[in-house]
C-alpha cells in the first residue's frame, strides 16, 4: 500500500471517528444586547452542550435593523471579539430587500487568525459573549437578529444571498448548531427630562409618537429627542 494511499485512510478515519464522537443533539443560541454605558453592542451565544472537538469553521450572525436613509442608516465599527484569535468581518449588507423593505440586513462572518482553529470555550447552558461592536447611529429600538423565519432568510431571495444565522463546528458533527435567538429585540430607554418646559413637551410629543410608530421610524425618533436632550436649554 503506498503512502499516500495511507495517509488518506487515516485522515478518513479520523474524521469519521470525530463525527461520531460529536453530539448529535448540539444547538446554540444567539442574542443581541446593547450596554449604555459603553454605548456596545454585544452578540451572545448558548450552547447545549461542549463540542468535542472544540473547533469552529464557519459561523455567521445577521442583524436586522430599521431601514434608514443617510445620516439614519445603520453602521457597525470596531468590531471587537471577545474570543483569542477569533475575528469578524462585516462581509454581506443588503438594504430593504423586497421581502422586508422595512429592514436592513448585515452580517457578519467569523474567521481565525492563527494556525490552528481556536478554541470558543464553551460551557454547557452558560452564556458566553462573543463579539462586541459600536454604530455611529448610537442605540436603535428595534434592532434584532434573523431567525429562520424570516422572509428574506428563505432562500432564494431577491438579493441571492445566504444571510441566515449559523454556526458549524466539528464537534456538533459539522451541521448548523443554531437553532435560534433568545432575547428581545434592542429597546432604547433614554432619560427625557428637560428644564425647558417647551422642550419637554416637544420631547413628551415626540415621545408618544414613538410608542405607535413603525419599525422603519424609531431610529428617526431616538435621534430627534436626543437632538433636543443635547439642547443647552435642557441642562
Amino acid at each position: 500500500m503506498s503512502k499516500s494511499f495511507t495517509t488518506v485512510l487515516q485522515v478518513a478515519a479520523t474524521t469519521a471517528a470525530l463525527f461520531i464522537a460529536a453530539d448529535a443533539s448540539a444547538a446554540v443560541k444567539f442574542r443581541i444586547g446593547f450596554d449604555s454605558a459603553s454605548n456596545q453592542y454585544s452578540l451572545y451565544m448558548t450552547p447545549d452542550s461542549v463540542p468535542a472537538p472544540d473547533m469552529t469553521l464557519s459561523a455567521q450572525a445577521t442583524l436586522v435593523v430599521p431601514h434608514g436613509e443617510n445620516e439614519q442608516s445603520f453602521t457597525i465599527s470596531n468590531i471587537t471579539s471577545h474570543i483569542s484569535n477569533v475575528e469578524w468581518a462585516n462581509h454581506s449588507r443588503v438594504d430593504a430587500p423586497e421581502e422586508n423593505t422595512s429592514a436592513d440586513y448585515i452580517s457578519l462572518g467569523y474567521f481565525f487568525t492563527g494556525s490552528n482553529v481556536p478554541k470558543f470555550g464553551w460551557e454547557a447552558n452558560q452564556e458566553k459573549k462573543i463579539l462586541s461592536f459600536t454604530s455611529s447611529t448610537g442605540c436603535v429600538s428595534g434592532v434584532k437578529l434573523i431567525d429562520n423565519n424570516d422572509p428574506f432568510s428563505q432562500l432564494p431571495n431577491s438579493a441571492g444571498t445566504n444571510p441566515g444565522n449559523d454556526f458549524m463546528n466539528i464537534g456538533w458533527q459539522m451541521s448548523n448548531a443554531y437553532v435560534g435567538n433568545y432575547g428581545e429585540a434592542i429597546s432604547c430607554t433614554t432619560t427625557t427630562t428637560c428644564k425647558n418646559s417647551y422642550l419637554q413637551r416637544q420631547i413628551n410629543t415626540l415621545s408618544a409618537l414613538k410608542l405607535n410608530a413603525p419599525d422603519y421610524m424609531q431610529a428617526s425618533y431616538d435621534a430627534r429627542i436626543a437632538s433636543i436632550l443635547n439642547d443647552s436649554r435642557c441642562q
